[in-house]
């Protein structure tokens, strides 16, 4: 077994793989820490060198953009439809300005001013084109890229040859395999007391992506903004979901954030929860 560590995407991201042959373990980990720099780089809401900067802070509002930022808006765009909008990558993207803002009066006007804006309605994409229907919609890839890069990390340990592997971006981890012949079994924290564990969930060719409240948040004067806006007055502080993928974990834990009362497709599970 050979572990390693590193950051991206501005969390702790660790690899644990189970070979024999450290010269291919350390191979691959290299591998996934570039792809998940690259990634990084090129889809970061702030760096001015990114492609997503270079969409926010357009001249013109259309775009042509790169294969593979087409397939993650489209893809975006897929999951907003299934979730019935409660993820959305413009929501985060549009408002982030309202989080600069020095007090609340000038946070509420920012987001009265910004909010009708912040929907993925106002974006259309056409093969590798897209249109914004005005200047002010931004989007946020943060719900979405550290979850592919996961996705993307698992499939290199299998093509690979690797078949015992566990990775995890700063929460968001996905298992293959197994270890000493039992499934990977990872811990989902307690968001009041971080040295204690509320579960462990054991993972096979699977998933779990946790999102909340606590951790992620802005504060304006006094009050704590989260960095999602919740459309209902009953919704989770906190949720971990297993799914297939860390793409579907991390968006659907995202989307039931936003509303509890989606309903979940067959093939993504809650594995907890807190009110």
């Amino acid at each position: 077994m050979f572990f390693y560590n590193f950051e991206a995407f501005t969390s702790v991201c660790e690899l644990h793989i189970g070979i024999a042959d450290k010269a291919l373990s350390d191979t691959v980990a290299h591998a996934i820490y570039l792809n998940a720099k690259r990634l990084e780089n090129e889809y970061s809401f702030f760096k001015t060198s990114s492609q997503l900067y270079a969409l926010n802070h357009r001249t013109k509002n259309r775009q042509v953009v790169s294969d593979e930022l087409a397939g993650l808006m489209q893809l975006s765009l897929f999951y907003n439809k299934q979730t019935d909008g409660a993820f959305d990558i413009a929501i985060a993207g549009t408002l982030k300005e309202a989080s600069f803002a020095s007090s609340l009066q000038e946070y509420n006007k920012k987001i009265a001013t910004l909010l009708p804006f912040a929907s993925s309605s106002h974006l259309k994409i056409n093969e590798n084109e897209v249109t914004f229907s005005n200047n002010f919609t931004k989007i946020d890839l943060g719900g979405l890229v550290k979850e592919y890069a996961v996705d993307a990390s698992i499939l290199m340990l299998k093509e690979a040859g690797i078949s015992s592997a566990l990775v995890n971006f700063g929460g968001d981890v996905a298992a293959c395999g197994t270890i000493n012949s039992s499934l990977w079994c990872v811990g989902v924290q307690n968001p009041d007391i971080q040295e204690q564990n509320l579960c462990e969930v054991p993972l096979g060719e699977s998933a779990l992506c946790t999102s909340g409240h606590s951790k992620r948040f802005y504060q304006i004067e006094k009050e704590k903004k989260s960095h999602i806006i919740a459309t209902k007055q009953k919704y989770y502080s906190q949720i971990s979901v297993i799914a297939p993928t860390a793409t579907d974990a991390g968006v659907w834990s995202t989307a039931m954030l936003v509303n509890p009362n989606l309903t979940l497709p067959s093939h993504v599970k809650i594995a907890h929860s807190v009110f």
